[in-house]
């Protein structure tokens, strides 16, 4: 007869300890026990509301549901959701634990409102980030709004907060930063123009003030959050997200498929009539538009982005293009997502720097010796069929699309590959190709077969059949191993330098996960630092939503930002000498 392993489950904040079988999930377990509410989903994994906080000598690492619902800061203070956790040892929750950290700007902690009687009323920020958000296009019309439950509770209704509600708001009137190198025309913009409010009299009366991290310190500000539009250029059409202040959320989003571009619906002074045309949204008082390339003057941020802003009509549009490549954008975009703290991030996709985050001051650690540069331009990882699989014994393999030869290697295979490589034998630490007669007696001939050299250079063969020939050869082997040194190296540097490395984060555009474990089977990351490790996916540029809590782009990143400073690690002796003592403990 087998026994089930049976763990205690502690609710603190109901005095109860509950033996729950091994594997049970947390939502159904309180459930069954009343005590969590029903929420919208019934655990079903789709309205993220089931929020605990967990603690314990072992707690699950976050899901990719978690990663996707939920900010980094409350998943670091072991906020999760009920739904998404398996029952693997005893644990201790709290189902009634604030989740002030929450919010996706992880910059906004909370919302005081200051009442004219002197009393101070404060409301949590909530996510408006959520997994709706995500629905495939065919799921959804392009102008459908989100569905909201009846039962739903709206994210930030100030008039719900205090005891007399607050006179309409209207925005102070904005300067403009920058302006597009082309003259505006009004009279060719169908916008409706505003009717003058009248004198806010009573607005001092109550106060609401935001708890806001700049550079590190708690400050407080006065909140701002208007309806605004995102406008993204794809390649076969324009995205749009339309956030709502009123919620605090994305109201609706779409996709309109269209042969018109961004950059020229502002060169013509058209932006309003499109949006009229295609979208049916009213009151919308901002725009900000993301190129897929540099066509405007502006001012540079961060050395990645140009950001030019204009009035038109009633319209504040903020516009921002990439420097050099999409690449530039979404290195760009991936700051917003930062909490506050001293953190490393390193992106997997287009490693040509790191960034170090220290408590708001953004920090870019060069080099032009990371390794990737080599792997970037190598024909073998550029295909729109890649082989997406390898098995652990090297023999078979996965690949995109079955009906169609694959082009090319993914990196997530690359990179599995050598740790395979290293595994078995294939490869020393140095990621150094064996000889074929030195692994005949060791391997199966399936894949010592795999094993030669083409014009002198070893290589491993991934794929072959007629007309197709994929492999890894020693110069993409050679490109990672000073890629890994270079990350060990870093990482090493940051250390030093900055004393604390709160988190290493790791992006990437597709599987990050899985890249960064494979990057700790190849020792690029000490142990140490194993539990600390963040991974994000996907394009990021759907955080720019964020922008519309403040009054511009600009401010946004003045207050979330502070020094920014290059640092070429080529020319830094302290770097030099921390690869050197990095090269010995990779392959000791």
């Amino acid at each position: 007869m087998f026994f089930t392993s049976k763990y205690k489950v502690t609710i603190a904040n109901k005095n109860i300890v509950l033996e729950v079988k091994h594997g049970s999930n947390l939502y159904k377990v309180l459930r069954e026990h009343d005590l969590i509410e029903r929420m919208l989903c019934d655990g079903s994994s789709q309205c993220g509301k089931c929020k605990v906080k967990i603690t314990g000598p072992d707690v699950n690492k976050p899901t990719k549901k978690e990663r996707l619902v939920l900010a980094e800061t409350s998943l670091d203070a072991g906020i999760r959701l009920a739904c998404q956790y398996s029952i693997k040892s005893a644990i201790t929750v709290d189902t009634q634990e604030p989740t002030k950290r929450e919010n996706v700007n992880p910059g906004i902690i909370s919302m005081k409102i200051v009442k004219k009687s002197g009393e101070v009323e404060e409301n949590e920020f909530k996510p408006f980030l959520n997994s709706d958000l995500f629905v495939s296009q065919s799921e959804t019309s392009a102008t459908e709004p989100v569905k909201v439950p009846e039962n739903y509770e709206p994210e930030l209704i100030v008039d719900d907060l205090i005891d007399e509600p607050l006179d309409e708001y209207v925005p102070e009137e904005r300067v403009s930063h920058e302006t597009f190198a082309f003259t505006p025309q009004p009279e060719k913009v169908a916008a409706p123009v505003a009717e003058e409010a009248p004198e806010q009299s009573s607005r001092q009366e109550d106060t609401i003030k935001i708890i806001s991290h700049i550079n590190g310190n708690l400050v407080q500000d006065d909140s701002y959050s208007n309806d605004g539009l995102l406008l993204i250029q794809l390649p076969d059409g324009i995205q749009y997200y339309h956030y709502s202040a009123g919620i605090g959320n994305i109201a609706s989003k779409g996709m309109i498929k269209s042969n018109e571009r961004l950059e020229t619906l502002l060169e013509k002074q058209l932006v309003s009539d499109f949006i009229y045309n295609n979208i049916n949204i009213k009151d919308v008082e901002r725009v900000i538009i993301m190129l897929d390339d540099c066509y405007f003057e502006g001012k540079e941020l961060f050395n990645l982005v140009i950001y030019t802003s204009i009035h038109i009509g009633t319209f504040l549009i903020e516009v921002l293009q990439p420097i050099q490549n999409h690449r530039d954008m979404v290195r760009f975009m991936r700051f917003v997502n930062q909490t506050p703290g001293k953190r490393l991030l390193i992106p997997l996709d287009s490693m040509e720097k790191a960034y170090f985050m220290d408590e708001g001051n953004l920090f870019e650690l060069e080099s032009t010796n990371t390794g990737y540069d080599g792997l970037l331009s190598m024909s073998e990882f550029n295909g729109k069929n890649p082989v997406i699989g390898l098995s652990d014994d090297l023999l078979e393999t996965t690949i995109k699309d079955n009906f169609h030869q694959p082009d090319s290697i993914s990196f997530t295979v690359f990179f599995h590959t050598a740790v395979i490589f290293m595994k078995t034998g294939l490869a020393d630490k140095r990621l150094q190709l064996r000889e074929r007669s030195d692994v005949m007696d060791l391997m199966p001939l399936e894949i010592t077969v795999k094993l030669g050299k083409h014009d002198g250079l070893k290589r491993f063969n991934i794929y072959r059949k007629q007309g197709c020939d994929l492999y890894i050869d020693q110069n993409a082997l050679n490109s990672l191993n000073r890629f890994r040194l270079f990350i060990r190296s870093v990482i090493g540097y940051a250390e030093k330098r900055f004393s604390t490395i709160d988190n290493i984060v790791f992006y990437t555009l597709t599987d990050s996960a899985t890249l960064a474990d494979d990057l700790q089977s190849l020792s690029a990351v000490p142990k140490k630092y194993e539990k600390r490790i963040k991974t994000f996916s996907g394009d990021p540029s759907i955080y720019a939503v964020q922008f519309f809590q403040e009054k511009d782009i600009q401010v946004y990143f003045s207050k979330r930002f502070g020094t920014h400073e290059v640092i070429n690690l080529d020319e830094d002796a302290a770097f030099i000498d921390m690869q050197k003592e990095c090269e010995q403990k990779i392959i000791s």
